[in-house]
């Protein structure tokens, strides 16, 4: 591998195939994140229920809990780039195939529980390939870099998911819609697919690592006792297993954001579902801003530190949106219909809140995101992984059940600050359990599983 200077982006982006995996993140995400979101705003609409919302969720979160062991069992074994490339390819068919069943579905009656099982069984299937594509991506990414250039890289790929989801979020949905239609915003997000199918290509293949035989043992028990293999590593390696918790976190946050978001807009600011990115961009913006700090200064800064901060932040993020929207403040309307002389300062105060929000997630996922990829090898790295999405899940969709119905019969304020009171905990906990230098194992670079060899860096 070539020599680069340590830390900065310019060390990463000189990189050829980062260069290229980088940019297959963006234009995938991109394509991902409108779509979903896309289908999302669709169900707020039909049916103006956070329940419903909450089924999608679940659909979406389902695949992690059943797939992410065999994932990471295969991302371990087969080459991580066949995967991109498979996964890219998976999702070229199910994009076309969701572009297909919009036109069906605009120009037929079909019953609202008819769309909404299709809409169900396509988040279902688009998680599913992203279970196998997600340990995939992050498991080349110390394959193509060196280890001092990690924290960078992990910001590089923070800044850019951030940017594709607004490019996503305001391109795709609700823009392209208005100039090309649902149906042509769908297609539009296949060929995003397809360029990055080709970027991946562009990446050398990875050598696929061989393990200690176990003669005499079925491929089933094989399987799972390297599935056991990467669980014990994982829980047993106190960084590791802080920094799974924290992923789980912004995991568990993500799927109730996107549960509660579009409600939000709609029954709590009176604002229409695809309006309300504008009011929430600069969540984008903090994820920017915090991300290229923490790329250009956070090693300077202890990780646990970034992180309870990021967590202690997300808290208030919450309680002030929770504030501004009628959880234990003045509104209990919808403020932009009920208060029209409040327009500009509550606009610019839920704005100040969700680039609060965003700066708190870059904190909280960064960090986490580098130690699990620093203290885990190649060897096992992808099951660790698999180990994080099924963890990250798991935490989620309980509360993911609930949080739906609570929000329609209390009021989304409510919940919200419910949960900021909840997090802002958590972030004390945080601090107090990962202030001690102690693990308890030894370093994953010490104490590896049963093949420590490390593939060539491509």
């Amino acid at each position: 591998m070539e020599s680069y200077s340590p830390r900065g982006y310019a060390s990463v982006l000189r990189n050829r195939h980062f260069l290229a995996l980088w940019m297959a993140q963006i234009l995938s995400n991109t394509a991902l994140n409108g779509s979903f979101f896309l289908q999302v705003i669709l169900i707020e609409e039909i049916t103006g229920s956070s329940a419903q919302l909450s089924a999608v969720t679940i659909a979406f979160s389902l695949p992690a809990i059943l797939l992410s062991a065999l994932a990471g069992l295969v991302v371990d074994r087969v080459s991580k780039k066949y995967i991109l490339l498979a996964s890219n390819a998976l999702r070229i068919l199910t994009g076309a195939l969701l572009a297909l069943l919009a036109s069906v579905l605009l120009t037929s009656r079909l019953s609202e529980t008819a769309f909404l099982v299709e809409i169900y069984i396509l988040v279902f299937l688009t998680s599913a390939i992203g279970q196998f594509f997600a340990p995939a991506e992050g498991a080349t990414i110390p394959l193509l870099v060196r280890s001092d250039n990690l924290l960078p890289a992990n910001s590089l790929f923070t800044i850019t998911f951030t940017a594709s989801q607004i490019l996503g979020l305001i391109i795709l949905a609700p823009l392209a819609v208005k100039l090309l239609g649902i149906s042509g915003a769908l297609w539009g997000a296949t060929a995003m697919y397809v360029a990055a199918t080709i970027l991946v290509a562009l990446i050398p293949r990875d050598r696929t690592l061989r393990t200690a035989s176990m003669d005499g043992v079925s491929a089933l028990r094989r399987a799972w006792h390297e599935i056991h293999e990467g669980w014990h590593f994982a829980i047993t390696h106190r960084m590791i297993l802080i920094a799974l918790f924290q992923l789980a976190l912004v995991s568990a946050l993500t799927m109730m954001m996107v549960v509660l978001a579009p409600g939000y807009a709609t029954r709590v600011l009176g604002l229409s579902a695809e309006d309300a990115t504008y009011v929430f961009w600069p969540a984008g913006l903090g994820m920017l801003l915090a991300s290229i700090a923490i790329g250009r200064y956070g090693h300077r800064v202890p990780r646990p530190i970034l992180s309870s901060i990021g967590i202690f932040g997300m808290g208030l993020a919450l309680a002030g949106l929770a504030w501004a929207g009628g959880g234990g403040g003045p509104f209990d309307r919808p403020l932009f219909r009920a208060y029209p002389e409040l327009v500009i300062s509550t606009t610019a105060s839920i704005m100040a809140f969700a680039l609060l929000t965003g700066m708190a997630m870059a904190l909280m996922n960064i960090p986490a995101q580098t130690v699990v990829q620093e203290e885990s090898n190649d060897t096992v790295r992808g099951r660790v992984l698999a180990v994080q999405f099924t963890l990250g899940n798991a935490v989620g969709i309980v509360p993911i059940l609930f949080i739906g119905n609570l929000a329609d019969i209390y009021g989304i304020p409510r919940v919200t600050l419910v949960i900021a009171i909840f997090i802002i905990a958590l972030a004390v906990l945080n601090l107090f359990w990962s202030g001690s230098p102690k693990r308890l194992a030894p370093s994953s670079r010490s104490e590896l599983p049963a093949d420590s060899s490390h593939s060539p860096r491509p």
